[in-house]
């Protein structure tokens, strides 16, 4: 939810630094400042908790008080109303607001399942709504482009403060690309995009790469390789239970008395630190040879005016992109965009010297060239022109981990909010557009138009069928029965496809016409390509065709029925599930695979909101994440289940015990971790779900489930106490809302509980399963 103050500005060119953030550090630097109508115990169940105690923190003795520099670090899950990459916060590049309205799952029920296929994904409001799973999957499947810059532009830039150099400077701004971005597909229709980026990428940085299982053997990094594996996941996890300890820590002393929150669960938000979740799992995205998405699209070569050698700096530059020991490994394709930039010194160079290089830059390396002009000089916050430079969002979760765990050990952490000029956001921005409208966009257009018509259409057509069935069927051999690919496969023996083989160029046209946006082209190739992975026994790549895939046929539109849509989603998820967590042992690949297949079927709508469900509880029992994503996950399908809509004035069709039960497996996942504020949330969703259901479902006649639901409250209640108040009272506000069994209209109280009363009675609103239900736990589809 947007504050209305918010709807009617006009948003800076770089915004003001991050609003929890900075709230946050004013409330622990100092006292805090009394907030109108602070006294009242009660306040609207429509305002967001968290927003109400950022001015009123406490003055606490922990590590959050003594280094109030870190808390910009949490600036992404502080509030609940200010995901990360919002409007509201300070990426460089958030120059437009959405129009459209919040992300909503598509129409349709158990009864007109249909409607929601028919449309395309990116029609909702949901691609536009910061933090929706949709918009973290249109913005993670990108673009990379490598950064490989000349130790004097290193320098330069390391004067205006940026240790990590021109990289540091250029990353934030790639997250959205300024204006609008013109694309066409492979059929020369153009669309006009507003939320297009980049991600630009450190060349020589090879942290996120993956090692093919049958190198790692050679090569004695199978160990290596395992643990990365493993790491890529549990990091995820540290960097969100670190958002949440600090959510707790802040809001757990609040100065008023009352309870952090009596919301419940947003059907229509994201909550923040699932989104987190998402974006940091989606961020480690590996450097593999299965899919090219990590791979650099272009390259971008940079040298500074102060070199004395330019020209002879930018052939280096080049030669160590295919032959220095920073170069790619076997599996990239090296033939990528090169584009050379003249860093120009504003405050020490000559303009009209740098101009004539530029020219003779031209010249030499064609018009992939810009001058891009920058202060040397480190600016202040102070200063009058300066405007802050957040971090990016999409960092590694190795990287967040990293700085989190030096505020917590370094004495003299400083904040990392970094400030530039604006003439140099501006000369940034512009730079970056230039580059991704004028030559990284047609060059992949080009390359998607060249491939389809080379390769991809050679095997779509007859004899391209008959080679695919020579190969499957290998005449006047036995490779289909042995486990091995056929002499006359091109998948090498080292675990891979040659860049230069159909197979892996293939590959790249799917994946530039996947982020390009075009979802007819990609899904046509994925599948053609499902089938030659197959026959090759190349697992990981046959699961990685099979998930992408399964993605591009549920954002598109498509004119077929719903039950025979989820049917092929589902074949096609399941071999993607099967071949990477079984055969490949990849767990991230299975993760990533359901969770944003999940997310995909639940805007939907109709019966894609229980397969939704149905993956989910298949992720929980393979056990793919840990407790925190555990706990999520759990969250996610109580809101999966709230968000299907039933038909008639009773709702016939809905899942709104079902939503509750959910709520309640999160619950207990919270309390048994000790986060306190997420459990209260998940109870009072269960609380307003069970409210929903006529009177006589109630759950005073279920013994079990009232004891379990009380004692899941009370220890909720004890774990938010007010460390202000004294030892006799708690105040806890309760909601109970409760259907007269004649007519049925709601009765809402608010209650003031003593501590160590009991709760059964405010609980027992309504039951977990009613008499009348008698399906059976088979038949609600949890075992």
């Amino acid at each position: 939810m947007q504050p209305h103050e918010d709807a009617v500005q006009t948003p800076s060119p770089v915004q003001s630094p991050p609003l929890a953030a900075s709230s946050i550090m004013r409330s622990l630097s100092g006292s805090p400042k009394p907030r109108p109508g602070a006294s009242s115990i009660l306040f609207s169940p429509t305002t967001d908790p968290l927003s109400q105690s950022e001015l009123s923190l406490p003055i606490r003795t922990s590590s959050t008080s003594r280094r109030p520099q870190s808390a910009s670090l949490f600036r992404s899950t502080i509030l609940n109303n200010t995901p990360p990459g919002s409007p509201r916060d300070a990426s460089p590049a958030s120059t437009v607001r959405s129009t459209r309205s919040p992300a909503r799952t598509m129409t349709g029920s158990i009864f007109a399942g249909t409607a929601g296929f028919k449309a395309s994904l990116l029609d909702t409001g949901a691609a536009d709504s910061p933090g929706d799973p949709l918009n973290l999957v249109l913005k993670s499947f990108v673009p990379h482009v490598a950064i490989h810059a000349s130790e004097d532009v290193d320098d330069l830039v390391n004067a205006k403060g940026f240790e990590k150099g021109l990289w540091e400077l250029l990353r934030p701004f790639g997250e959205r690309v300024m204006g609008k971005v013109n694309v066409r597909d492979s059929n020369g229709v153009s669309r006009a995009w507003e939320d297009f980026s980049l991600r630009f990428t450190k060349f020589g940085d090879h942290s996120n790469l993956q090692i093919p299982d049958a190198l790692a053997g050679l090569n004695g990094s199978e160990k290596q390789s395992g643990r990365a594996k493993e790491s890529l996941t549990t990091d995820v996890e540290k960097v969100v239970e670190r958002h949440l300890s600090f959510a707790e820590e802040a809001f757990r002393g609040t100065m008023e008395p009352q309870t952090p929150t009596r919301m419940g669960l947003d059907v229509e938000a994201t909550s923040p630190y699932y989104a987190l979740y998402l974006r940091r799992l989606l961020s480690g995205m590996p450097l593999a040879p299965h899919e090219s998405f990590a791979h650099p699209v272009a390259c971008v070569m940079a040298i500074s005016s102060r070199n004395p050698n330019p020209i002879e700096a930018l052939h280096r530059l080049y030669t160590e992109t295919r032959e220095g020991e920073k170069r790619y490994p076997v599996w990239v394709d090296g033939e990528y965009l090169r584009y050379y930039i003249l860093v120009h010194d504003e405050e020490n160079s000559d303009i009209s010297k740098s101009m004539a290089l530029f020219e003779q830059m031209k010249r030499n390396f064609g018009l992939h060239c810009h001058l891009l002009r920058l202060r040397s000089s480190e600016s202040a916050e102070t200063d009058d022109d300066s405007i802050p430079l957040p971090r990016s969002d999409w960092m590694t979760a190795a990287e967040e981990l990293a700085d989190i765990e030096e505020s917590e050990t370094k004495e003299d952490f400083e904040d990392p909010t970094r400030h530039i000029f604006e003439s140099d956001a501006t000369a940034i921005r512009t730079f970056v557009r230039e580059m991704a409208t004028q030559s990284l966009i047609p060059t992949m257009e080009r390359n998607i138009s060249v491939w389809n018509d080379q390769v991809a259409s050679k095997r779509k057509g007859i004899s391209g069928r008959f080679m695919s069935l020579s190969k499957r069927w290998a005449f006047g051999g036995s490779s289909r029965s042995s486990g091995i690919a056929s002499s006359s496969s091109n998948y090498d023996a080292s675990g891979f496809y040659r860049p230069d083989s159909p197979e892996a160029i293939m590959r790249r046209l799917a994946d530039f016409a996947f982020m390009l946006r075009d979802w007819k082209l990609a899904m046509s190739t994925y599948d053609l390509l499902r089938t030659d992975f197959q026959n090759d026994k190349a697992w990981k790549y046959h699961a990685a065709a099979n998930e992408m895939a399964a993605f591009a046929l549920l954002i598109m539109p498509q004119n077929m029925s719903s039950k025979t849509r989820i049917e092929t989603i589902n074949q096609m998820l399941d071999n993607a599930f099967y071949s990477y967590l079984t055969r490949c042992n990849s767990l991230y690949g299975a993760t990533r695979c359901i969770v944003l297949a999940l997310e995909l079927l639940r805007l939907r709508g109709g019966s894609g909101i229980d397969e939704a469900v149905r993956w989910g509880i298949k992720v929980l029992e393979s056990r793919l994440m840990g407790k925190i994503g555990d706990a999520l996950l759990k969250e996610r399908m109580a809101i999966c289940y709230a968000s299907k809509s039933g038909a008639g004035s009773q709702a016939w069709g809905s899942r709104r015990r079902k939503s509750a039960l959910w709520s309640v497996l999160g619950a207990e996942a919270w309390v048994a971790q000790e986060k306190y504020i997420q459990a209260q949330k998940c109870l009072n969703e269960a609380r307003k779900m069970y409210s929903l259901l006529p009177g006589e479902n109630g759950i005073q006649r279920f013994e079990v489930a009232s004891d379990f639901l009380a004692m899941l409250n009370d220890q909720v209640k004890q774990g938010l106490q007010v460390d202000l108040l004294g030892p006799e009272e708690s105040l806890v506000d309760v909601e109970e809302e409760t259907f007269d069994h004649d007519d049925r209209r709601t009765r809402r109280t608010s209650m003031i509980i003593p501590l160590g009363g009991t709760t059964a009675a405010g609980m027992e609103t309504a039951p977990l399963q009613s008499q009348g239900d008698v399906s059976g736990p088979s038949k609600d589809g949890f075992g």
